[in-house]
């Protein structure tokens, strides 16, 4: 009976070891903030704003030069996985997508931002915004580089998508983010 009793907790030890072993494998790896991104210079005029919160990987709130009722933006040409859409299941990489942009944004924070042409706001009424962050950098660009999100031209709003088309095949050819993730066939 000791015998049994022996194996059963031999067995159990090493089941709980392998399935330990495989969630920390199957695990997202972390967004890596890959440093500089290509200089991205926006052809129309800035304006200030500043973070209220954010939503998830590719929408936040923000403050206009910090007056007045937040808006909700829509960043333009990057499309992170799904956290909070209604009725949508949160996606493969959506957890650490949107923890990333937080870090990048940061409530209170401020950051530079355009329209480009063709329209300013997206059919659920967000507006839609190119975002510089305070260091200089195209937020856009840093998100799909370091593999956060994916590259998503949405006509007419088409000024960056080339550099972004780009840095997407590196991230994707590198493996970084979401390009990494062990996200078992399901697409984001």
């Amino acid at each position: 009976m000791r015998r049994y009793a022996a194996a059963i907790v031999a067995l159990v030890a090493v089941v709980g070891v392998l399935v330990a072993a495989r969630h920390r494998v199957a695990a997202a790896p972390p967004v890596v903030d890959v440093g500089s991104v290509p200089a991205v210079v926006p052809s129309s005029a800035l304006f200030r704003a500043q973070v209220v919160r954010v939503v998830d990987g590719d929408t936040f709130l923000a403050r206009r030069d910090g007056r007045g009722p937040p808006v909700r933006v829509r960043i333009i040409g990057a499309d992170t996985p799904e956290t909070v859409k209604p009725g949508v299941a949160v996606r493969c990489y959506g957890p650490q997508a949107s923890a990333f942009t937080k870090h990048l944004l940061g409530v209170g924070g401020w950051v530079r931002a355009a329209y480009e042409g063709g329209g300013s706001t997206d059919r659920y009424g967000r507006q839609l915004w190119d975002v510089w962050l305070p260091d200089g950098r195209f937020l856009e660009a840093v998100l799909v580089a370091s593999g956060a999100a994916r590259a998503y031209p949405y006509a007419p709003q088409l000024e960056h998508a080339a550099v972004l088309a780009d840095l997407q095949q590196q991230a994707r050819a590198a493996r970084r983010g979401l390009w990494g993730a062990p996200c078992n066939g399901h697409s984001f």
